[in-house]
């Protein structure tokens, strides 16, 4: 098998690994899955095990990748999973890898080190997250989250709506860790900063530009930097990014200074904040955004908390709300990943009835900010996919903005990768 881990943010390198996966019933109601990398073991492409590994992958219609990237790799590794018989299944993770920690900046070292990034610690975490997101997506029960009951959704609409959310940070995923792989893209690093004299923090975002399909003649700009928040713990921030009443503070782009009204509301999970949620500005000048909603995911767990938005048209997004075709809708997604720092101690599950993640709870030490932008510029020339002058100034100042406004909020300092 091949995979690409990935941390989110632009700053840190994807790894990817082949490895060969065991998958065996060791008792009744009892399964194990083991991995093991193959990646440094085969050899080199062209030699007599190498070739014959990948005979065999494509007798079982399996394409071997060579990894682009082998800073990291598993030795055994793998999960036990119970079924406990009472609805509920235990699982056991144990990762054992090596990765080159020379290739990691010296600001995500205690996060990689404390096993957040690419340990069992995360995967644990997220399995139960994506457990639940799909218990609720594959679930005929409507439920609202919020106080707002005006906007009816049925069970075929909140469907599309989580499969719609789904894409939407997807997207967003390969906005700010996936690799650049389209010839025509280009990539820039544009310099702005986010305070004033003394705390003035200078900050280094990556700039990429590409077409995207679904638009017709602009370029999709996407714009991404990470910060860290000493001494700030990540549910601090994640509240404060999901408030949807400070979220004109940030959001200059589609809530200019008011706040937002929820028009519904889908709980993903039993942890406070898990919910996909449809938006609308209180806005009342102009009629272009009055056609627009703002579609939200709002997640967390042990191992990162996820604001992400994207503009849908109104027309869109009701008719997906009424169970409508998603497929054609076209989405620009930006939002926020708040990871831990990794200076906080590791601690164990918590209880179901716990509305904390545990990692991501008031002891851990600070945050690793990811800040994403994504929007459509007017290209140079008709035949150059290179942005216009002044749109790296334009993106690159709204998300310094927002940096300077969570800055504010959360009374914390910035410090920028070294």
């Amino acid at each position: 098998m091949n995979a690409e881990l990935q941390v989110h943010s632009p700053r840190l390198l994807n790894r990817s690994i082949n490895f060969l996966r065991y998958t065996k019933r060791v008792a009744e109601g009892r399964w194990a899955v083991m991995d093991v990398s193959v990646d440094g073991i085969l050899g080199p492409p062209g030699s007599r095990v190498a070739d014959a590994a990948a005979a065999a992958a494509a007798a079982n219609g399996v394409t071997l990748v060579p990894a682009w990237y082998t800073g990291c790799r598993l030795l055994p590794s793998g999960c036990l999973v119970e079924d406990m018989r009472n609805g509920y299944c235990k699982v056991t993770w144990v990762v054992h890898a090596e990765y080159d920690e020379t290739t990691v900046p010296t600001m995500f070292r205690p996060l990689f080190r404390s096993g957040k990034a690419l340990g069992a610690h995360r995967w644990l975490a997220s399995l139960q997250r994506q457990c639940e997101f799909l218990a609720v997506l594959h679930s005929s029960q409507v439920s609202r989250g919020g106080d707002n009951t005006a906007a009816a959704i049925s069970s075929m609409g909140k469907r599309g709506v989580l499969e719609l959310a789904q894409r939407m940070v997807a997207d967003f995923y390969s906005a700010v860790s996936g690799p650049v792989t389209q010839p025509s893209s280009s990539i820039d690093e544009w310099y702005g900063s986010a305070g004033a004299g003394a705390r003035r923090t200078d900050t280094a975002v990556r700039m990429v530009t590409s077409k995207k399909a679904g638009t017709v003649a602009d370029l999709v700009l996407s714009a991404s930097t990470t910060v860290w928040l000493p001494n700030t713990p990540p549910q601090l921030v994640f509240r404060y990014l999901r408030d949807d009443q400070r979220r004109g503070e940030w959001d200059a782009f589609f809530a200019s200074s008011a706040a937002v009204t929820e028009l519904c509301s889908v709980p993903t999970g039993h942890l406070n904040g898990n919910a996909v949620s449809v938006l609308y500005s209180n806005v009342t000048d102009g009629t272009d955004r009055k056609k627009t909603l703002i579609l939200q995911e709002a997640c967390t767990d042990a191992s990162c908390s996820m604001v992400v938005y994207a503009p849908v048209e109104e027309d869109s997004m009701r008719a997906v709300m009424n169970g409508g075709d998603h497929a054609s809708v076209f989405l620009l997604p930006s939002g926020f990943a708040v990871l831990p720092d990794g200076h906080g101690r590791a601690r164990h599950a918590p209880s179901s009835s716990s509305s904390t993640p545990v990692g991501c709870d008031d002891t851990t030490a600070g945050s690793l900010l990811t800040v994403a932008c994504q929007a459509l510029v007017p290209g140079s020339s008709p035949s150059d996919n290179r942005a216009a002058p002044g749109a790296f100034d334009d993106v690159g100042k709204l998300l310094c903005r927002a940096l300077e406004k969570i800055k504010a909020a959360v009374k914390t300092d910035i410090v920028t990768p070294a």
